[in-house]
Protein backbone atom coordinates (compact mmCIF):
# COMPACT_ATOMS: atom_id res chain seq x y z
CA UNK A 1 0.00 0.00 0.00
CA UNK A 2 2.84 2.14 0.83
CA UNK A 3 4.40 1.69 -2.19
CA UNK A 4 1.22 2.03 -4.28
CA UNK A 5 1.25 5.22 -2.75
CA UNK A 6 4.50 6.98 -3.09
CA UNK A 7 4.24 5.21 -6.97
CA UNK A 8 1.42 7.73 -7.69
CA UNK A 9 2.31 9.98 -5.70
CA UNK A 10 5.65 10.59 -7.93
CA UNK A 11 3.49 9.92 -11.05
CA UNK A 12 1.24 12.83 -10.25
CA UNK A 13 3.74 15.20 -9.89
CA UNK A 14 5.98 14.24 -12.96
CA UNK A 15 2.34 14.76 -14.66
CA UNK A 16 1.94 18.22 -13.10
CA UNK A 17 5.81 19.10 -14.23
CA UNK A 18 4.84 17.52 -17.69
CA UNK A 19 1.00 19.86 -17.86
CA UNK A 20 3.07 22.87 -16.67
CA UNK A 21 5.83 22.61 -19.73
CA UNK A 22 2.77 22.08 -21.83
CA UNK A 23 0.96 24.76 -20.37
CA UNK A 24 4.25 27.13 -20.61
CA UNK A 25 4.83 26.29 -24.68
CA UNK A 26 1.03 27.06 -25.72
CA UNK A 27 1.33 30.67 -24.07
CA UNK A 28 4.49 30.73 -25.62
CA UNK A 29 3.51 29.94 -29.41
CA UNK A 30 -0.07 32.03 -28.40
CA UNK A 31 2.16 35.06 -27.81
CA UNK A 32 3.91 34.73 -31.06
CA UNK A 33 1.06 34.36 -33.00
CA UNK A 34 -0.43 37.78 -31.12
CA UNK A 35 2.36 39.71 -31.79
CA UNK A 36 2.81 37.80 -35.93
CA UNK A 37 -1.03 39.12 -36.74
CA UNK A 38 -0.89 42.37 -34.42
CA UNK A 39 2.22 43.23 -36.97
CA UNK A 40 0.71 42.62 -39.83
CA UNK A 41 -2.79 43.72 -39.60
CA UNK A 42 -1.44 47.22 -38.03
CA UNK A 43 0.52 47.60 -41.19
CA UNK A 44 -2.93 47.40 -43.07
CA UNK A 45 -4.12 50.65 -41.23
CA UNK A 46 -1.38 52.98 -41.66
CA UNK A 47 0.68 54.72 -43.82
CA UNK A 48 3.30 53.54 -46.10
CA UNK A 49 6.20 55.62 -44.08
CA UNK A 50 4.75 54.55 -40.64
CA UNK A 51 4.71 50.42 -41.11
CA UNK A 52 6.65 48.72 -39.83
CA UNK A 53 9.46 46.49 -41.06
CA UNK A 54 11.04 43.33 -39.94
CA UNK A 55 14.79 42.37 -41.75
CA UNK A 56 17.09 39.61 -40.81
CA UNK A 57 18.92 42.20 -38.00
CA UNK A 58 15.62 42.63 -36.18
CA UNK A 59 14.82 38.67 -36.09
CA UNK A 60 18.09 38.45 -35.07
CA UNK A 61 18.20 40.82 -32.18
CA UNK A 62 14.66 39.32 -31.50
CA UNK A 63 16.20 35.91 -31.20
CA UNK A 64 19.01 36.94 -29.01
CA UNK A 65 16.66 38.54 -26.34
CA UNK A 66 14.67 35.82 -26.81
CA UNK A 67 17.81 33.56 -25.93
CA UNK A 68 19.04 35.94 -23.23
CA UNK A 69 15.76 35.53 -21.34
CA UNK A 70 15.58 31.77 -21.06
CA UNK A 71 19.11 32.05 -20.28
CA UNK A 72 18.23 33.99 -17.05
CA UNK A 73 15.30 32.55 -16.55
CA UNK A 74 17.34 28.49 -15.98
CA UNK A 75 20.03 30.60 -14.54
CA UNK A 76 17.01 31.71 -11.97
CA UNK A 77 15.91 28.38 -11.64
CA UNK A 78 18.86 26.99 -10.62
CA UNK A 79 20.61 29.99 -8.71
CA UNK A 80 21.45 27.54 -5.52
CA UNK A 81 22.67 24.56 -7.49
CA UNK A 82 25.03 27.02 -9.19
CA UNK A 83 25.84 29.38 -6.42
CA UNK A 84 27.83 26.14 -4.72
CA UNK A 85 29.31 25.23 -7.92
CA UNK A 86 30.19 28.97 -8.68
CA UNK A 87 31.53 30.36 -5.12
CA UNK A 88 35.21 29.26 -5.64
CA UNK A 89 35.21 30.63 -8.65
CA UNK A 90 34.12 34.00 -7.00
CA UNK A 91 36.66 33.54 -4.46
CA UNK A 92 39.41 33.01 -6.70
CA UNK A 93 38.32 35.57 -8.84
CA UNK A 94 38.44 38.39 -6.46
CA UNK A 95 41.76 37.06 -5.00
CA UNK A 96 42.99 37.30 -8.63
CA UNK A 97 41.51 40.89 -8.95
CA UNK A 98 43.19 42.29 -5.74
CA UNK A 99 46.62 41.03 -6.50
CA UNK A 100 46.68 41.81 -10.44
CA UNK A 101 48.46 45.60 -9.46
CA UNK A 102 51.06 43.23 -6.93
CA UNK A 103 51.62 41.31 -10.46
CA UNK A 104 51.67 44.57 -12.89
CA UNK A 105 54.36 45.85 -10.33
CA UNK A 106 56.17 42.98 -10.93
CA UNK A 107 56.17 42.76 -14.06
CA UNK A 108 57.56 46.50 -14.79
CA UNK A 109 61.22 45.03 -13.24
CA UNK A 110 60.60 43.12 -16.65
CA UNK A 111 59.66 39.76 -15.09
CA UNK A 112 57.10 37.74 -16.90
CA UNK A 113 53.50 37.30 -15.54
CA UNK A 114 54.16 33.77 -14.79
CA UNK A 115 57.33 34.43 -12.75
CA UNK A 116 55.90 37.49 -11.05
CA UNK A 117 52.51 35.03 -9.83
CA UNK A 118 54.87 32.67 -8.49
CA UNK A 119 56.62 35.20 -6.77
CA UNK A 120 53.23 36.25 -4.73
CA UNK A 121 52.30 33.08 -4.19
CA UNK A 122 55.61 31.86 -2.96
CA UNK A 123 55.33 34.82 -0.35
CA UNK A 124 52.02 34.44 0.55
CA UNK A 125 53.31 30.29 1.15
CA UNK A 126 56.00 31.63 3.70
CA UNK A 127 53.49 34.08 5.74
CA UNK A 128 51.01 31.35 5.94
CA UNK A 129 53.65 28.97 7.46
CA UNK A 130 55.36 31.17 9.29
CA UNK A 131 51.54 32.25 10.91
CA UNK A 132 50.86 28.95 11.23
CA UNK A 133 53.84 28.29 13.86
CA UNK A 134 53.10 31.85 15.44
CA UNK A 135 49.67 33.17 15.77
CA UNK A 136 47.66 29.99 14.17
CA UNK A 137 47.81 27.79 17.08
CA UNK A 138 47.17 30.26 20.09
CA UNK A 139 44.23 31.50 17.68
CA UNK A 140 43.22 28.11 17.67
CA UNK A 141 43.53 27.52 21.39
CA UNK A 142 41.83 30.99 22.36
CA UNK A 143 38.89 30.01 19.61
CA UNK A 144 37.91 26.72 21.21
CA UNK A 145 38.54 28.17 24.67
CA UNK A 146 35.79 30.75 23.83
CA UNK A 147 33.40 28.21 22.23
CA UNK A 148 33.38 26.24 25.15
CA UNK A 149 33.00 28.90 27.82
CA UNK A 150 30.48 31.43 25.54
CA UNK A 151 27.47 30.03 26.76
CA UNK A 152 28.51 31.28 30.31
CA UNK A 153 30.37 34.10 29.50
CA UNK A 154 26.70 35.98 28.82
CA UNK A 155 25.34 35.09 32.08
CA UNK A 156 28.35 36.18 33.76
CA UNK A 157 28.77 39.20 32.24
CA UNK A 158 25.30 40.34 32.80
CA UNK A 159 25.85 39.02 36.72
CA UNK A 160 28.73 41.33 37.27
CA UNK A 161 27.41 44.79 35.09
CA UNK A 162 24.39 44.09 37.22
CA UNK A 163 25.87 44.62 39.93
CA UNK A 164 28.40 47.03 39.14
CA UNK A 165 25.40 49.19 38.02
CA UNK A 166 23.34 48.31 41.37
CA UNK A 167 26.67 49.65 43.27
CA UNK A 168 26.95 53.06 40.93
CA UNK A 169 23.23 53.88 40.88
CA UNK A 170 22.04 52.51 44.27
CA UNK A 171 19.46 55.15 46.14
CA UNK A 172 19.33 57.55 42.73
CA UNK A 173 16.33 58.44 42.08
CA UNK A 174 16.67 59.47 38.25
CA UNK A 175 17.45 56.25 37.05
CA UNK A 176 16.24 52.72 37.71
CA UNK A 177 18.23 51.01 40.54
CA UNK A 178 18.59 47.84 39.49
CA UNK A 179 19.54 46.25 35.75
CA UNK A 180 16.90 44.33 35.55
CA UNK A 181 14.36 47.45 36.33
CA UNK A 182 16.64 49.48 33.37
CA UNK A 183 15.83 46.46 30.96
CA UNK A 184 11.96 46.58 31.78
CA UNK A 185 12.03 50.16 31.81
CA UNK A 186 13.22 50.08 28.37
CA UNK A 187 10.88 47.24 27.69
CA UNK A 188 14.01 45.07 26.97
CA UNK A 189 14.01 41.61 27.76
CA UNK A 190 17.85 40.47 28.28
CA UNK A 191 17.31 36.51 27.84
CA UNK A 192 15.86 37.40 24.00
CA UNK A 193 19.17 39.34 23.69
CA UNK A 194 21.28 36.54 25.30
CA UNK A 195 19.28 33.80 22.97
CA UNK A 196 19.48 35.89 19.64
CA UNK A 197 23.42 36.81 20.28
CA UNK A 198 23.90 33.03 20.72
CA UNK A 199 21.31 31.94 17.92
CA UNK A 200 23.55 34.14 15.61
CA UNK A 201 26.53 32.89 16.87
CA UNK A 202 25.96 29.65 16.26
CA UNK A 203 25.18 30.48 12.55
CA UNK A 204 27.81 31.70 11.98
CA UNK A 205 30.10 29.54 13.74
CA UNK A 206 28.74 26.99 11.48
CA UNK A 207 28.49 28.81 8.28
CA UNK A 208 32.28 29.43 8.53
CA UNK A 209 32.56 25.36 9.87
CA UNK A 210 30.86 24.19 7.00
CA UNK A 211 32.79 26.02 4.42
CA UNK A 212 35.81 25.27 6.17
CA UNK A 213 35.40 21.88 6.31
CA UNK A 214 34.82 21.47 2.52
CA UNK A 215 38.10 20.67 1.38
CA UNK A 216 37.16 21.01 -2.59
CA UNK A 217 36.67 24.18 -1.79
CA UNK A 218 40.08 24.93 0.49
CA UNK A 219 42.12 23.15 -2.29
CA UNK A 220 40.27 24.94 -5.55
CA UNK A 221 40.74 28.10 -4.38
CA UNK A 222 44.26 28.43 -4.48
CA UNK A 223 44.48 26.49 -7.95
CA UNK A 224 41.84 28.59 -9.90
CA UNK A 225 43.52 32.15 -8.31
CA UNK A 226 46.97 30.98 -9.79
CA UNK A 227 45.36 30.37 -13.05
CA UNK A 228 43.40 33.87 -12.63
CA UNK A 229 46.22 35.73 -11.89
CA UNK A 230 48.34 33.90 -14.68
CA UNK A 231 46.15 33.72 -17.55
CA UNK A 232 44.54 37.08 -16.48
CA UNK A 233 45.69 38.92 -20.42
CA UNK A 234 44.20 36.27 -21.84
CA UNK A 235 40.81 36.61 -20.00
CA UNK A 236 41.09 40.15 -20.91
CA UNK A 237 41.45 39.84 -24.41
CA UNK A 238 38.89 37.37 -24.67
CA UNK A 239 36.69 39.49 -22.61
CA UNK A 240 37.79 42.16 -25.53
CA UNK A 241 37.00 40.06 -28.55
CA UNK A 242 32.75 39.81 -27.07
CA UNK A 243 32.61 43.20 -26.81
CA UNK A 244 31.23 44.19 -30.58
CA UNK A 245 33.44 46.63 -32.56
CA UNK A 246 30.46 49.55 -31.86
CA UNK A 247 30.06 49.25 -29.04
CA UNK A 248 34.23 49.55 -27.90
CA UNK A 249 34.14 53.11 -28.16
CA UNK A 250 32.00 53.67 -24.78
CA UNK A 251 32.07 49.73 -23.30
CA UNK A 252 36.25 50.18 -22.45
CA UNK A 253 35.98 53.26 -20.96
CA UNK A 254 32.93 52.30 -18.72
CA UNK A 255 35.10 49.11 -17.93
CA UNK A 256 37.78 51.16 -16.89
CA UNK A 257 35.81 53.41 -14.75
CA UNK A 258 34.46 50.34 -12.88
CA UNK A 259 37.65 48.93 -12.54
CA UNK A 260 38.64 52.08 -10.75
CA UNK A 261 35.49 51.91 -8.15
CA UNK A 262 36.33 47.98 -7.68
CA UNK A 263 39.48 48.00 -7.84
CA UNK A 264 40.26 50.74 -5.36
CA UNK A 265 37.55 50.02 -2.87
CA UNK A 266 38.32 46.22 -2.77
CA UNK A 267 42.14 46.69 -2.26
CA UNK A 268 41.95 49.63 -0.51
CA UNK A 269 39.33 48.21 2.17
CA UNK A 270 41.24 44.63 2.75
CA UNK A 271 44.49 46.44 3.20
CA UNK A 272 42.37 48.98 5.63
CA UNK A 273 40.57 45.81 7.58
CA UNK A 274 44.31 43.87 8.23
CA UNK A 275 45.63 47.74 9.75
CA UNK A 276 42.67 47.56 11.81
CA UNK A 277 42.68 43.88 12.76
CA UNK A 278 46.16 44.45 13.81
CA UNK A 279 45.34 47.15 15.79
CA UNK A 280 43.00 45.92 17.49
CA UNK A 281 44.59 42.84 18.57
CA UNK A 282 47.59 44.87 19.97
CA UNK A 283 45.49 46.89 21.75
CA UNK A 284 43.65 43.99 22.92
CA UNK A 285 46.78 42.78 24.12
CA UNK A 286 48.11 45.38 25.81
CA UNK A 287 44.39 45.93 27.85
CA UNK A 288 44.96 42.38 28.88
CA UNK A 289 41.86 41.32 27.07
CA UNK A 290 41.53 37.48 26.73
CA UNK A 291 41.12 36.00 23.05
CA UNK A 292 42.87 39.12 22.11
CA UNK A 293 43.92 37.21 18.69
CA UNK A 294 40.32 36.32 17.78
CA UNK A 295 38.56 39.38 18.70
CA UNK A 296 40.99 41.36 17.22
CA UNK A 297 40.47 39.33 13.71
CA UNK A 298 36.77 39.45 14.59
CA UNK A 299 37.33 43.62 14.26
CA UNK A 300 39.26 42.90 11.04
CA UNK A 301 36.45 41.22 9.13
CA UNK A 302 34.16 43.49 10.52
CA UNK A 303 35.95 46.50 9.27
CA UNK A 304 35.29 45.36 5.73
CA UNK A 305 31.70 46.92 6.05
CA UNK A 306 31.71 50.73 5.82
CA UNK A 307 30.39 52.68 8.58
CA UNK A 308 28.74 50.33 10.47
CA UNK A 309 31.81 47.76 10.64
CA UNK A 310 33.82 49.14 12.97
CA UNK A 311 31.05 49.28 15.69
CA UNK A 312 29.95 45.29 14.76
CA UNK A 313 33.63 44.61 15.10
CA UNK A 314 33.92 46.08 18.45
CA UNK A 315 30.56 44.10 19.74
CA UNK A 316 32.24 40.74 20.46
CA UNK A 317 35.65 42.40 22.34
CA UNK A 318 32.62 44.48 24.47
CA UNK A 319 30.41 41.56 25.15
CA UNK A 320 33.54 39.65 26.50
CA UNK A 321 34.82 41.81 28.93
CA UNK A 322 31.56 42.40 30.63
CA UNK A 323 31.99 39.24 32.00
CA UNK A 324 35.15 40.33 33.62
CA UNK A 325 35.32 43.65 34.28
CA UNK A 326 33.38 46.22 33.12
CA UNK A 327 36.08 49.11 34.03
CA UNK A 328 37.47 47.19 31.28
CA UNK A 329 35.13 47.57 29.15
CA UNK A 330 34.83 51.27 29.30
CA UNK A 331 38.63 51.25 28.37
CA UNK A 332 37.96 48.55 25.55
CA UNK A 333 35.04 50.97 24.10
CA UNK A 334 37.34 54.08 24.20
CA UNK A 335 40.01 52.28 22.79
CA UNK A 336 37.71 51.21 19.51
CA UNK A 337 36.65 54.56 19.18
CA UNK A 338 39.82 55.97 19.14
CA UNK A 339 40.35 52.90 16.19
CA UNK A 340 38.11 54.35 14.91
CA UNK A 341 38.35 57.67 14.59
CA UNK A 342 42.23 56.81 13.31
CA UNK A 343 40.74 55.17 10.82
CA UNK A 344 37.68 57.10 9.60
CA UNK A 345 40.34 60.56 9.59
CA UNK A 346 43.57 59.16 8.42
CA UNK A 347 44.00 55.46 7.28
CA UNK A 348 40.97 55.33 4.60
CA UNK A 349 41.03 58.52 3.12
CA UNK A 350 44.94 57.66 2.02
CA UNK A 351 44.37 53.91 1.41
CA UNK A 352 40.68 53.90 0.07
CA UNK A 353 39.87 57.39 -0.39
CA UNK A 354 36.32 58.36 -2.04
CA UNK A 355 36.58 55.57 -4.65
CA UNK A 356 33.10 54.75 -4.25
CA UNK A 357 31.80 58.24 -4.81
CA UNK A 358 28.79 58.07 -2.53
CA UNK A 359 26.96 60.00 0.53
CA UNK A 360 27.35 58.60 3.69
CA UNK A 361 23.69 58.67 4.07
CA UNK A 362 23.29 56.98 0.57
CA UNK A 363 26.19 53.81 2.12
CA UNK A 364 24.22 53.21 5.06
CA UNK A 365 20.64 53.39 2.63
CA UNK A 366 22.56 50.54 1.01
CA UNK A 367 24.04 48.57 3.78
CA UNK A 368 20.24 48.66 5.16
CA UNK A 369 19.54 47.44 2.17
CA UNK A 370 21.64 44.88 1.19
CA UNK A 371 21.43 43.36 4.58
CA UNK A 372 18.31 42.98 4.59
CA UNK A 373 18.14 41.21 1.05
CA UNK A 374 20.95 38.69 1.62
CA UNK A 375 22.35 39.16 4.76
CA UNK A 376 26.18 39.52 5.70
CA UNK A 377 27.14 38.95 2.23
CA UNK A 378 24.73 41.81 1.00
CA UNK A 379 26.74 44.02 3.87
CA UNK A 380 29.61 42.86 2.42
CA UNK A 381 29.19 43.86 -1.69
CA UNK A 382 26.35 46.15 -1.21
CA UNK A 383 28.59 49.52 -1.34
CA UNK A 384 30.68 48.54 -4.31
CA UNK A 385 27.79 47.65 -6.37
CA UNK A 386 26.00 50.75 -5.43
CA UNK A 387 29.72 52.24 -6.98
CA UNK A 388 29.30 50.69 -10.27
CA UNK A 389 25.46 51.32 -10.39
CA UNK A 390 26.11 54.81 -10.03
CA UNK A 391 29.31 54.87 -12.46
CA UNK A 392 26.44 53.20 -15.24
CA UNK A 393 24.26 55.76 -14.51
CA UNK A 394 26.29 58.53 -15.00
CA UNK A 395 27.24 57.11 -18.54
CA UNK A 396 24.09 57.13 -19.32
CA UNK A 397 22.99 60.52 -18.19
CA UNK A 398 26.32 61.47 -19.92
CA UNK A 399 24.78 59.70 -23.40
CA UNK A 400 21.76 61.67 -23.00
CA UNK A 401 23.07 64.26 -21.96
CA UNK A 402 25.23 64.48 -25.72
CA UNK A 403 22.55 62.93 -27.79
CA UNK A 404 19.70 64.93 -26.85
CA UNK A 405 21.56 68.23 -25.54
CA UNK A 406 18.33 70.69 -25.80
CA UNK A 407 16.78 68.60 -23.31
CA UNK A 408 19.47 69.63 -20.90
CA UNK A 409 19.71 73.15 -21.58
CA UNK A 410 18.36 75.64 -19.23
Amino acid sequence: MGENGSSQVIESTLNRGVLEQMILSVLFILLCLLVYFTYHIGNKHVNENNKLSLNFSHLKLLFFMLLGSVFFWWIWRHLATLTSILTPFIFAGVFAYAFNPLVKHLMSFKLSRFISVLIIFIGLILMIVGFSYTFFPMMVTELNSLLETLPNIGKDGYDRFSDWYQRIFDEQYIVPNTIEDLFESLNIGFQSITDWFSSSTGKIVSRVGSFASSLVHIVTVPVLTFYFMKDADKFSAVAKKLVLPGSRKWVFPLMKKIDGVLGGFIRGQILVAMIIGMMSSLVLLLLGVEYWIVLGLLAGLGDLIPYIGPFLGAIPAVFITLSSDPWKTLWVIVAFIVIQQIESNLISPKIVGHSVGLHPVAIIFVLLLGGSLWGLIGLLVSVPLAGVFKVIVESIYDWFKARYPRVFDE
